[in-house]
Parts: C-alpha cells; sequence; structure tokens
C-alpha cells in the first residue's frame, strides 16, 4: 500500500479527540467517588502530568521518525523479542477496542433505547469502524477535521445552558480529601485520558507532512482535552453535587438533563450523547486500526485490508463476554486497567526509548571514528600532492631542456630531424627527392667535397641551428605561422646534408 499522510492540523484534531474518549462520561463518577469536591483538583494535577507522558511518546517518535509503533518494536528490540512486546500490546488494543464497543452498547441500553440488545449497537458500530479502517487514515483524518467543529458548537452551547445551575457551596470545603485519594484519583484520570495516546505513535511521526508542527499539535490536542474533561468534571460537582456525581454511572449525561432554558429548551441531552459518540468514535478507530496493522505487519502483509472483517467480527463477540455487567466493568477500570495499561502504554515505550538512545550513540561513535579515519587519509593524501607537486615545481620546463639541446652541438642533427618529423608531408617530398636524385648527388659528390670548403660547411650548421633556436622561442610564443616557416629551412639544410655526404 502507499504510504498515507496527514496534515499536522488533522493529527492535532485527532489527538484532541482520541484524549477525551470515553473519560467525557465515565470519569467525573471515578475520581469523585474517591476524591469527592476536589475531584477537579487531581483532574488538573492529572492534565499537567500528562505532558510528561506526551513528552515520553514524542521523543520516542523522534528517535524512529520513520516507523510506526510497531516497527519500531521490532526494529530496536529485535525480531524474537520485538514480537513479544508487539503481541502483548496488540492484546491491550484489542481487549481496550472490545471494552468501548461494550461501553457504547450498556451507554445506549441504559440511557437512550432500553429495549434494543447491546449487540446491535455493538455491530452497527463496528461497520462504521471497518468501514473508516478500509478507507484508511487520511479519509478518517477528514472526518475527525468534519467532526471537529460539531464537537467544538455543542460543548460551547452545553457549558453555556448549564451554567445558571452552578451551585458553588457543592465545591466546598476545598483541599478536603486526603493526599492518598488525590493520588489516587490523579492515577485514574491520567490512565483513562492520557495511556491511550500512545495509539498515535502508529501515525505520529511517520504518516505526519510536518513533524514539528505535529510535535506542537500533540501538546496542544491534549491540553484543549484536559481543558474540556476538568470543564465537565468542575460542572458535575457543581451542579450535582459530589454525592450525586459518584453515584451515578454517566453523570455527564445526567448533567446535561439538567437543561432547561425559560422552561421551554429541555431534554437535550442528547447532543451530551452526540459528543461522547463522537470522541468513542475516534478512539475505538484508533484501537481497531492499531490492532489490524500491528497483526498485519506481525504476518508480513503488505495489506492490512483482509483482516478487516474477521478482526471486527472478534471485536464484536469480545465485546458481549468483556463485562458481565457494569459493577465488573467499574472494578475493572479502577483497580486492573491503570496497571495493564501502565506497562503497555509507559513502560514499553521507556524500555525501546532507552533502546533507541543507547543504539544512536554507539552509531554516532562508529560514524565519528570513520569521519576521523577519513579525515586523516585525506591529510596524508594532500601531503603527498604537496610533496609531488613541490618536486614537479624544481624540474626545470620542457622548453629549457629544449633549449639546452639545441644548444649542445653533438645533439644539434638529432634536434633537427626531430623538429621535421612531424612534417610529414615534406619528409615525404624529401624522399621523392633524395630518390630521384640519388645518381646525380653519388656523381657530384666528389667534385663538391673538392670544391667546397669545410668552413662553408660549418657555417651552413650554424646557419641551420640558428633557426631551430628561434624555432622553439617563437613556437613558446603561440606563432604557428613561423613555426612552419622556420621548419622548412632546416629541412632543406638537413637534406643538402645528407646529399653532400
Amino acid at each position: 500500500m502507499e504510504k498515507e499522510v496527514i496534515s499536522s492540523r488533522q493529527f492535532t484534531i485527532i489527538t484532541f479527540l482520541l484524549s477525551i474518549g470515553t473519560a467525557i462520561l465515565i470519569i467525573p463518577s471515578s475520581i469523585a467517588s474517591s476524591s469527592k469536591q476536589d475531584a477537579w483538583i487531581a483532574a488538573s494535577i492529572g492534565v499537567v502530568l500528562s505532558l510528561l507522558v506526551v513528552k515520553l511518546f514524542v521523543t520516542l517518535g523522534d528517535q524512529t521518525p520513520t516507523l510506526n509503533f510497531i516497527e519500531a518494536n521490532e526494529k530496536l528490540l529485535g525480531r524474537f523479542f520485538g514480537k513479544i512486546t508487539v503481541v502483548c500490546f496488540l492484546s491491550l488494543t484489542l481487549f481496550a477496542g472490545g471494552e468501548l464497543l461494550y461501553f457504547i452498547g450498556a451507554f445506549m441500553k441504559t440511557e437512550v433505547m432500553p429495549e434494543t440488545p447491546t449487540m446491535a449497537f455493538a455491530l452497527l458500530f463496528i461497520i462504521i469502524i471497518m468501514y473508516a479502517t478500509y478507507l484508511g487514515i487520511e479519509n478518517f483524518a477528514r472526518s475527525a477535521e468534519i467532526l471537529f467543529p460539531m464537537f467544538v458548537l455543542i460543548f460551547i452551547f452545553f457549558v453555556v445552558s448549564i451554567t445558571p445551575q452552578i451551585k458553588f457551596e457543592n465545591i466546598q470545603p476545598i483541599m478536603e480529601a486526603s493526599k492518598t485519594s488525590i493520588l489516587y484519583s490523579i492515577i485514574r484520570f491520567i490512565s483513562v485520558f492520557s495511556f491511550s495516546l500512545v495509539m498515535l505513535l502508529m501515525i505520529y511521526p511517520a504518516s505526519v507532512n510536518v513533524q514539528q508542527s505535529s510535535k506542537k499539535g500533540f501538546y496542544i490536542g491534549m491540553l484543549l482535552g484536559g481543558f474540556v474533561l476538568v470543564t465537565l468534571i468542575t460542572l458535575s460537582i457543581l451542579v450535582l453535587g459530589p454525592a450525586n456525581t459518584a453515584s451515578r454511572s454517566f453523570p455527564s449525561y445526567a448533567l446535561a438533563q439538567r437543561i432547561s432554558i425559560g422552561n421551554f429548551l429541555q431534554r437535550i441531552e442528547i447532543i451530551m450523547a452526540f459528543m461522547w459518540i463522537v470522541s468513542i468514535f475516534i478512539r475505538t478507530f484508533m484501537y481497531f486500526y492499531t490492532t489490524v496493522v500491528g497483526i498485519a505487519q506481525i504476518m508480513k502483509l503488505k495489506d492490512h485490508r483482509p483482516l478487516i472483517l474477521p478482526m471486527g467480527i472478534i471485536m464484536v463477540g469480545l465485546s458481549q463476554i468483556v463485562h458481565p455487567d457494569i459493577v465488573h466493568s467499574n472494578i475493572y477500570n479502577d483497580e486492573i486497567w491503570p496497571i495493564y495499561a501502565f506497562v503497555c502504554t509507559i513502560l514499553l515505550p521507556i524500555l525501546l526509548l532507552i533502546v533507541a538512545v543507547i543504539r544512536n550513540r554507539k552509531s554516532q561513535g562508529n560514524s565519528a571514528e570513520m569521519d576521523h579515519a577519513n579525515s586523516n587519509q585525506e591529510q596524508i593524501t594532500d601531503a603527498s600532492n604537496a610533496v609531488s607537486n613541490q618536486v614537479n615545481l624544481t624540474k626545470p620546463d620542457n622548453t629549457d631542456s629544449h633549449q639546452e639541446n639545441l644548444t649542445k652541438p653533438n645533439n644539434m642533427n638529432s634536434n633537427q630531424e626531430n623538429l621535421t618529423k612531424p612534417d610529414n608531408m615534406n619528409s615525404n617530398q624529401e624522399n621523392q627527392t633524395n630518390d630521384a636524385n640519388t645518381d646525380s648527388t653519388q656523381d657530384n659528390q666528389d667534385n663538391q667535397e673538392k670544391t667546397d670548403n669545410p668552413v662553408s660547411t660549418q657555417d651552413n650548421q650554424d646557419k641551420s641551428a640558428t633557426p631551430n633556436s628561434s624555432q622553439v622561442i617563437q613556437s613558446e610564443a603561440g606563432n604557428a605561422t613561423s613555426k612552419q616557416d622556420d621548419q622548412a629551412t632546416p629541412d632543406k639544410t638537413s637534406s643538402d646534408k645528407k646529399n653532400l655526404e
């Protein structure tokens, strides 16, 4: 399959909606049962501490910028141990996805359609999830981009509509809860709010076009989601009271039922249900997408789409057996889920980050040693080149050597012959002339030896040497025409000398 890429803005929206998820309905009841009216303080501290969790995920993503979380496990831990950790992680995503389908069925059956079985809601919802997974992460990001403004508008309308019913005495006295209960509430809040953000490592930073902007979007989306949850928890305590908030399974939905504007605008709690469905759709998709893609990568499949249908059926069946009732679900989420999620979403990324840092340092050390060796080799090569250049500079030029050879009487004739050799046409003409005049030259040789003066012969040689030296000087100046003219004279002189001999 081709690599899918989303924008940093879409990634920020996905982070925002994923961080809210199921927490928008169940988290107020969970932390209010232990922290009472100080639940909003525990939630605020939890949002601040979640910055460290996001920092861990961002740092791990920067260490493996081209790999998703499943590929990073096998790359860093090896094929054997990497597959073991991936299987443990995928068991968490599969189980959590089935639990989210259980929450959808339980909520709709309890609050909206009591006579409809939970299987119907889980089946209809998984069809949407499967179709979104089939279309890919790009189309899912576009759908999240469309749902985001609707979510924000409904949230603003919800806050404005419920504000007149606020009672500040419900939040007093402040800081009455014990430190132990506050700590437990913080852990519970972080486990539901920020532990699930590890799913974003499946698309960050490998599938985001601008990594620097997406890094900021990671923090911004988490903080916006935390602001929404803290606001809902605070409103639940201010309007319903801490005791009523802790006793209800879905306090945010009960809070929306209290909206009444002029005894005319009432019973609009379904808008709260829409907000929850949007956020749980994003989280369920990320769990399902991670499970399908992770299994496909373990099995070395090029396309994960053939696994969508069987995994969807398995997740629907799991949603019917994961919790027998709501009491079992609350116990699991309060006591088991924080530990289970901490191991797979915090300890595992920390292990991967440590291994990645060690490996990167080793690779940097090896590269530094190679660079040092290459630099030494380059210095040696430069030194040898400098020495050879210096030796070449000390040697006399070819022109000087030619001039020296020309000035020597012993080598005068040989230089003249060498200068006349390139001129092939003149040499051919000389050979033809010599062949034609061989007899005449032989007949006149005796007379020539008697009549010619050796002094004149020496003068002729001196004259022939003079044009040869001037020829070399003129050839160095680049005058090609004079070179040919000068070469003609020594050619004739040489032929005369041969004839004389």
